[in-house]
């Protein structure tokens, strides 16, 4: 399938209604276009919709246009769409194959009741193209309106777009158009520094973290394989190897959350009572250390689930991580295991003793991935970023509250996984 740029180009009549600029002019061009797209969305309600290639198109915290509907083309499959950006509610997403040559393009078509408007950075061309005549936008349209493979989609796009017809914008939006761009300063002077995605800074320091850590751990396993160490020493490297193994298994669950757009998890028959014999041992000994007390009840049978076995015991380590640190000593955790219809029920009841009450260990949002604890500067995953992981995995995860006045009084988390 032909590109936006390629599209733009075939036509005599349609490179007819599009400017062009090249290199450093094209990159500044961009940026500029944007900013000013941004300045109308927090002047005026728009109506309508923009159809672009990456939902922080608008990054500005104060964007919210509620009856603009967002439809993204990416080779994303995360649902972790920043909805601090855009109405997550309002937000098509529209999934795309790595090889199409679509992903060269950076592009924004906004149509409105008013105006409507494209601006289309070419990576291959090195080029920027703009314009606000029908002719050209249509032209634009058309080449993503066979990318939608949904048959509700192309009726949800069609409809909107028959709802919002192009038009020729009015004087006074060209003119208000160029006075803002012109208003900009130059590039070189006022672009800001591109903004670091949220995912790749993820990415990094989970690799930073992991690698000395490994390094660590394998020479403290080589070390406790000599004769010639002491029980002491033995005992005090086994903690050492206890922590990072511990740390490392973090942030791995970290890395494969922002791994989630890369790549299918592959499912397949999971024996779920492998994984809780393997972890609960250890799960017992991390809750001891906090002199927090762990129970686990069994079913006499349990069938095989359909999921991917390895992810499944690091999201798990993960959330017993979490309940150990969210509570104060003398608490108490139940893992409870029943069938529910389809579904292997999974859930995590937590008490707080007398002895053990008072407030509980803050619990900080960090961006949208990730939970930090002041008082450890521990980092976990943030309950929306699970329960995405757990919905790859083929289950679901609720969360809520008990009344302070029953016998378990924090949280009750609840895992579905489904039976082969």
């Amino acid at each position: 399938m032909a590109t936006i740029y390629e599209a733009l180009h075939q036509a005599p009549q349609t490179h007819e209604f599009v400017e062009e600029l090249h290199q450093t002019d094209a990159k500044e061009f961009w940026y500029r276009a944007i900013a000013v797209l941004q300045q109308f969305s927090i002047q005026s309600q728009l109506k309508g919709l923009m159809l672009t290639h990456h939902p922080y198109i608008f990054p500005n915290v104060a964007y919210r246009q509620p009856e603009l509907q967002a439809w993204v083309f990416t080779t994303s499959k995360s649902s972790l769409f920043p909805t601090a950006s855009l109405p997550i509610g309002n937000t098509q997403i529209v999934s795309i194959p790595k090889a199409d040559s679509l992903n060269q393009e950076w592009f924004c078509i906004l149509v409105t009741e008013n105006f409507s408007f494209l601006v289309l950075s070419s990576a291959k061309s090195h080029t920027c193209v703009w314009s606000l005549h029908p002719i050209a936008i249509q032209a634009a349209i058309a080449v993503l309106l066979p990318r939608i493979r949904r048959a509700e989609h192309q009726t949800l796009l069609q409809a909107k777009l028959q709802k919002f017809p192009l038009v020729l914008p009015s004087y006074q939006i060209m003119a208000r158009f160029g006075a803002v761009l012109m208003a900009q300063s130059s590039i070189h002077q006022e672009l800001p520094i591109p903004e670091i995605q949220e995912v790749d800074i993820i990415k990094a320091i989970t690799h930073e973290v992991r690698t000395p850590l490994t390094t660590i751990r394998m020479l403290v396993r080589s070390l406790k394989r000599r004769k010639d160490i002491s029980a002491e020493v033995k005992t005090r490297l086994d903690r050492v190897d206890a922590e990072c193994t511990e740390q490392i298994e973090r942030f791995n669950l970290i890395f494969e959350a922002a791994q989630l757009d890369s790549y299918p998890i592959m499912l397949e028959a999971t024996q779920i009572e492998d994984i809780l014999s393997d972890g609960f041992m250890r799960w017992q000994e991390h809750a001891g250390r906090r002199q927090i007390s762990l129970e686990m009840i069994l079913p006499t049978e349990i069938p095989a689930i359909y999921s991917n076995g390895l992810l499944l015991s690091q999201v798990l380590n993960g959330l017993v991580d979490r309940l150990v640190r969210s509570f104060p000593p003398d608490s108490h955790i139940q893992l409870i295991l029943t069938s529910a219809g389809e579904y292997l029920k999974l859930q995590f009841q937590s008490q707080v003793t007398r002895q053990g009450g008072g407030d509980l260990p803050l619990l900080k949002a960090v961006g949208q991935w990730l939970m930090l604890q002041p008082e450890t500067g521990t980092l976990s995953l943030s309950l929306p970023t699970t329960k995405t992981l757990l919905k790859a995995l083929g289950g679901k995860l609720t969360v809520r509250m008990h009344s302070t006045s029953a016998a378990f009084d924090g949280e009750i988390l609840t895992i579905f996984l489904p039976f082969i």
